[in-house]
């Protein structure tokens, strides 16, 4: 084989497996409901399992926007208290100050579990007689369903 063969080949090779790489990657994601851990979107959990009909996931739809907008304000007003609190430790902070900080953190992750405990109570609100058996199943889940997913296993 001469040395042009060879070196069509090598590069034939490695474009083979680049391509499987992205394939292997692009299966791979979670997004797209393949893989193990593939979690249902919210959205989609509640939905099914409350068997809501078209009128139904319209409205949930809108409580959806809603709801994303209040914790977005929150989400954005904590990790900026967040920044705060750690930047002192770039420089020799009293006590108090640091409590301050932590407290204003809690109080702004306890305004935004109120308004998940509110959202929950608006989806039940669209729930028919029918399927109230059915929120109530689910509401003995909410923590378990609407947890942030476990860090990756590290593999030794």
């Amino acid at each position: 084989m001469n040395k042009n063969k060879l070196l069509i080949f090598i590069i034939a090779g490695l474009l083979v497996s680049n391509i499987l790489l992205v394939v292997f990657m692009m299966k791979g994601r979670p997004h797209g409901g393949h893989g193990p851990d593939h979690r249902p979107m919210p959205r989609e959990t509640i939905i099914e399992r409350l068997h809501f009909d078209a009128n139904q996931v319209k409205r949930y739809d809108t409580l959806i926007k809603k709801h994303r907008s209040d914790i977005n304000g929150y989400q954005e007003t904590l990790m900026s208290l967040k920044n705060n609190l750690y930047t002192n430790l770039k420089s020799k902070t009293d006590k108090p100050t640091i409590y301050f900080s932590i407290d204003a953190i809690a109080k702004v992750q306890s305004e935004i579990e109120h308004v998940h405990y509110a959202h929950f109570e608006d989806i039940k609100a669209l729930c028919k007689p029918d399927q109230l058996g059915d929120f109530n199943k689910l509401a003995e889940e909410l923590a378990r369903l609407f947890a942030p997913p476990p860090p990756p296993k590290k593999h030794d």
